[in-house]
């Protein structure tokens, strides 16, 4: 399962939590008679079930009394008689299924998010993940030029400890961003560390942003070593930067190594694992499956000034997630490349989403990745080949040591 007590997000500090890739399914039923809302209640939560026994991808393996949880929930369900319980009871059974199994939107939730306009937000302009020990506390994976965040000096590997005097909590996990949220204009107190340095106070006023990512690359003169760090989403042009990089790198000189850092990188929509692939991998390199079928992914590798020849270390973490974990996954049973840092969560099952009778929205685990050497990813996360207990809060550019055992891999290869 996903490591337990690490939250991570390519999460922009912005008032929308983007779901996990999904196939969305149109709505079913037959018109009739008007129903109770309890009824109506009732019937959702069979729904639900329903879809439960028939898509959760780890269903059987879980370590679940299926039957024993579902009596107590149809037992509960019965006793409802508000709006506001039945969301607490649909809390508890996400809370009570392994981590990211299910996640339920009221109507009214799946409302808001539909109407939202996910190109602009409300903010401060960072990219976090969530660390909860040994203090809980947010980790900035990167922030926005020109964003409230950049301006007050906040810098990727920074942690915020406190917002507006207050702790971050263990059990608020990755929601705690909604203390960090707000109308343009607001104000907002951050207690922050950088890495080596001293606590410090940080007051920001929220803007009205647009998302923004790029990926950050350069080389070594010296080794010939390059290096890119993919940026915490995808976006349109990423491919082109990477084939524009690599012409960088490869002008008047012949590339000994690369590097691909994937520690901050998580497949929120938008991540193009198939064109990557194509870029640096070659032959079948594993299957997504269901709990009915399963489709077997074979790449016919291009070339890219070296892509299919230069060798590879890849960086991971606690916060890789989803299709990057695939890429290094992929790369590693391919050959092409070493990989080094923190396991990774494993949270590359695709999510599908169905409306239910009350209005409400469901999305199940539905799908998952299994490499060609067997590891299923959505179970077991990917182990380095060179295991280095270092968070992205806990390095720097210039004071990094996975980078440094990767770099020192290289060019002891050359």
């Amino acid at each position: 399962m996903k490591l337990k007590l690490v939250w991570a997000a390519c999460l922009v500090l912005t008032a929308c939590l983007p779901f996990p890739e999904f196939t969305e399914e149109p709505p079913t039923g037959s018109f009739g008679p008007v129903s109770s809302i309890q009824e109506v209640r009732v019937r959702t939560f069979d729904n639900i079930w329903d879809r439960i026994e028939q898509d959760y991808i780890h269903y059987d393996d879980a370590n679940i009394d299926w039957d024993s949880l579902h009596t107590e929930y149809r037992d509960r369900i019965e006793e409802v008689t508000s709006q506001d319980q039945f969301i607490e009871l649909m809390a508890d059974l996400e809370s009570d299924l392994p981590d990211g199994a299910l996640a339920w939107q009221s109507r009214q939730e799946r409302i808001n998010e539909d109407i939202t306009d996910s190109s602009t937000y409300e903010g401060i302009g960072a990219f976090i993940g969530f660390n909860p020990e040994p203090e809980a506390h947010i980790v900035i994976l990167s922030v926005i030029e020109g964003s409230p965040a950049d301006k007050a000096g906040l810098q990727a590997h920074d942690s915020i400890y406190s917002i507006d005097g207050e702790p971050i909590l263990k059990e608020e996990g990755i929601a705690a961003v909604d203390r960090i949220r707000g109308q343009t204009g607001s104000s907002v107190r951050l207690t922050v560390k950088s890495p080596d340095e001293s606590v410090r106070t940080v007051n920001l006023e929220r803007a009205q942003l647009v998302s923004t990512v790029k990926l950050v690359a350069t080389i070594d003169p010296e080794t010939n070593i390059g290096y890119i760090l993919f940026p915490p989403s995808g976006y349109e042009n990423l491919v082109e930067d990477i084939g524009s990089s690599l012409e960088d790198m490869t002008s008047n000189r012949h590339l000994q190594g690369l590097v691909l850092d994937l520690r901050i990188a998580g497949s929120a929509r938008g991540w193009p694992l198939e064109d990557l692939l194509t870029m640096f991998a070659d032959g079948i390199i594993g299957e997504f499956f269901d709990r009915s079928s399963n489709q077997v992914v074979s790449i016919q590798g291009k070339d890219t000034l070296s892509s299919q020849s230069v060798p590879l270390a890849v960086l991971v973490g606690e916060n890789t997630s989803g299709f990057p974990e695939i890429f290094a996954a992929s790369l590693r049973v391919s050959k092409k490349a070493l990989i080094f840092g923190a396991p990774t969560a494993g949270a590359v099952e695709t999510a599908t989403g169905s409306y239910l009778p009350d209005g409400s929205r469901l999305f199940i685990e539905s799908a998952s990745f299994r490499a060609i050497d067997g590891l299923d990813l959505g179970n077991a996360g990917l182990q380095p080949d060179v295991l280095i207990a270092a968070d992205w809060d806990q390095v720097l550019p210039d004071n990094d040591p996975v980078m440094d055992a990767a770099q020192q891999a290289l060019e002891e290869s050359q």
